[in-house]
């Protein structure tokens, strides 16, 4: 027990370190020294855990958006209300990406460094595959059939870079942005068959 406390100990030490270090400076300008210097270990122990400075990033921020999956990891079909069901997770990892932004901005040259990338749509694949194995039946049918599961992984991965394709176009924008703009801008780019919003019933009028 002890030595799995240490190795976690350990793996907190140069995940905090490589969050605090790409905040200050490019993910490229850091070195595996300068990290392993920083968390107190030596090279050795930081390849024991590690392939470089971008996996222990990414192990870092993946901690964080474990915590998003896993609290929307229930949602509903459909909303109770007039809005996608959607909106809370979608906000959540909008505050996730407008906390961290300086370190994903940090990681792109020019665009999002591949394995963060990767993480993110893994990530967001992960919870929109999750919903859709529950509520099989808001998905489109194909050829007049409820899609098959490559069907269903393929919506999902889809839908996936779409949002993480929006997400980077953020980063790479210099401009003022605000965070609920945002998440309105990944709402309205995805299909309406994903959102579960609740439609009124129509009601007929009489002349």
């Amino acid at each position: 027990m002890w030595g799995v406390n240490r190795r976690t100990g350990t793996r907190a030490r140069v995940e905090s370190a490589a969050l605090r270090l790409v905040a200050d400076e490019p993910l490229d300008d850091v070195t595996v020294t300068a990290l392993a210097s920083d968390a107190g270990v030596t090279r050795e122990t930081f390849y024991r855990h590690y392939s470089g400075v971008a996996d222990a990033l990414a192990r870092a921020l993946e901690a964080e958006l474990q915590i998003i999956v896993d609290d929307n990891s229930a949602l509903p079909a459909t909303s109770v209300t007039n809005d996608s069901v959607f909106r809370a997770p979608t906000a959540q990892l909008v505050r996730h990406m407008d906390a961290r932004r300086i370190v994903y901005r940090h990681a792109m040259n020019p665009r999002l460094h591949p394995q963060l990338h990767d993480l993110l749509t893994r990530y967001v694949h992960v919870g929109l595959q999750r919903h859709l194995e529950q509520h099989p039946e808001i998905a489109p049918r194909i050829r007049d059939a409820a899609p098959t599961a490559f069907g269903r992984r393929a919506l999902s991965a889809y839908a996936a870079a779409g949002t993480v394709g929006v997400l980077e176009e953020w980063l790479m924008s210099d401009e003022p942005h605000d965070p609920g703009l945002l998440v309105d801008e990944i709402l309205a780019a995805a299909p309406e068959w994903w959102q579960g919003v609740a439609r009124p019933p129509l009601t007929s009028s009489r002349g």
